[in-house]
């Protein structure tokens, strides 16, 4: 990250403006009010949410009042580094409390005003063409979500047709989401919907390992000082790592049977009567669309006397899917001037693929979460890089932790602004779904389970 010279250090912040604007008109100046802020992301949430802790000593929550309609502007920035400026709508407040004579203590909650209009419209129509121009169509369409901020779309593939049997309107986003396969990136079905401090995003995986690295940490000791002015280092502060945990690591009995590993679809054509199969193999499938590095993070050794391995075993999750197509095309939607014109949902192309990465995303791979010193234009769905140090004995190797070492992905960030010490911190957790060269496995002896002999069965 490139810093400026109006910086003064790692974590700087100006809180530009913070506004609440009541249902009655009224608006009030918080910038000396608020005592902390916090802005959550999260890219398997499809909304932002901000918490505020204010301190009231003129009876704001009486005199505007606060009923739960208000909106709140705002602006922070980090100098010469990035602007975050955003309106919100204040929908409960929660945790107040008198602190002394004549001043209360309360947390104001926030959200983006999309999902509030998302739960407040429904939609109940056909749409017909690519999903992302259909995503589109509903984020922008003035009766629905209405949204104004920037929307971020990778295109799909194939002409489809939905209906909508009056669903909210994200919620059908997200329906859309599971059949989306990419155009540009060889019909990858793994697609996310999310809103970061940037706009909406509809973005499949591919395209999100495909940009550029915007961070570098690093766990190490306190920036040193430097030069004649005996000044921090700042780009080395911001890359410090304050503090890092490692998450939960492969949870192999959860990732065969959530169909991580292995699994197989039967995929039933209600239009001829007949079915076909299709299993999906971890090894075998795993550079099908991209990664973030060139591994697998499970190894491929055999585990068995027959000579399997984890990715062999396609009944660990089983999958019964409908369809309906005449041998090419969707048979449920029939047109009197072009006859059956649309694509078919395709369901072996991303069905069995989608639930394997998802489930790596959110529940498995290589997950490390880190204290960090904040700035603006960071958030979710962007990587970064990590360094981390072995822990105990290098044994005469690298003194890195080779498994934890390169190219990660955000999945949540919380942005946390501390009026008090007027100090920008990010939590963030980071995923990979795979492992460098570096630490690639290198099988010595056997790996398959241990064979004892076989015990007797005693009858009672």
């Amino acid at each position: 990250m490139a810093t400026g010279d109006t910086i003064q250090y790692a974590g700087e912040y100006k809180l530009q403006l913070c506004r609440l604007d009541s249902s009655t008109g009224i608006s009030a100046r918080l910038d000396s009010n608020v005592t902390e802020i916090n802005m959550y992301e999260n890219i398997f949430s499809n909304t932002l949410e901000v918490t505020m802790v204010v301190v009231d000593q003129n009876n704001i929550i009486m005199n505007m009042p606060i009923v739960g309609q208000e909106y709140v502007h705002l602006k922070l920035e980090t100098p010469s580094v990035g602007v975050f400026d955003n309106i919100f709508c204040l929908y409960k407040v929660i945790a107040r409390s008198d602190v002394s004579v004549g001043a209360q203590v309360y947390e104001l909650q926030l959200v983006s005003p999309e999902s509030l209009r998302n739960n407040r419209t429904r939609v109940s129509k056909s749409y017909t063409g690519l999903t992302s121009d259909i995503v589109t169509k509903i984020l922008r369409d003035e009766k629905l979500i209405n949204t104004k901020k920037d929307i971020h779309i990778d295109t799909t593939n194939r002409i489809r047709k939905f209906v909508a049997p009056n669903l909210r309107p994200k919620d059908f986003i997200v329906n859309l989401l599971r059949e989306s396969t990419s155009k540009e990136y060889g019909g990858s079905p793994h697609y996310l919907f999310y809103e970061n401090t940037k706009g909406f995003q509809f973005r499949v995986l591919d395209s999100l390992y495909d940009q550029s690295s915007k961070g570098r940490f690093v766990a190490s000791e306190a920036a040193s000082i430097e030069g004649e002015n005996k000044r921090n280092n700042i780009e080395k502060d911001f890359q410090r790592i304050l503090d890092f945990s490692i998450g939960s690591t492969n949870d192999t009995l959860i990732m065969s049977r959530g169909g991580m590993l292995s699994s197989k679809l039967t995929k039933y054509n209600i239009f001829h009567k007949n079915f076909t199969v299709h299993t999906f193999n971890y090894f075998d499938n795993f550079k099908d669309h991209s990664r973030i590095d060139e591994n697998p993070i499970y190894n491929q050794v055999e585990i068995d006397e027959q000579g399997n391995t984890l990715g062999d075993f396609s009944n660990a999750r089983t999958q019964l899917h409908p369809t309906s197509n005449n041998g090419t095309n969707d048979a449920q939607f029939y047109n009197s001037d072009t006859g059956y014109s649309y694509s078919d949902n395709h369901a072996e192309d991303w069905l069995l693929s989608r639930r394997s990465r998802v489930l790596e995303m959110s529940s498995g791979g290589m997950r490390v979460n880190m204290k960090v010193r904040g700035y603006c234009n960071l958030c979710v769905g962007e990587k970064v890089n990590v360094v981390l140090p072995i822990t105990g004995n290098d044994h005469g190797k690298s003194k890195i932790d080779t498994f934890y070492e390169g190219e990660f992905l955000i999945t949540h960030l919380r942005h946390n602004f501390d009026q008090g010490e007027r100090i920008h911190t990010m939590f963030m957790s980071v995923v990979k779904d795979s492992i460098p060269d570096t630490a690639e496995f290198k099988n010595q002896l056997s790996g398959a389970e241990p064979v004892r002999s076989k015990g007797q069965t005693i009858t009672y």
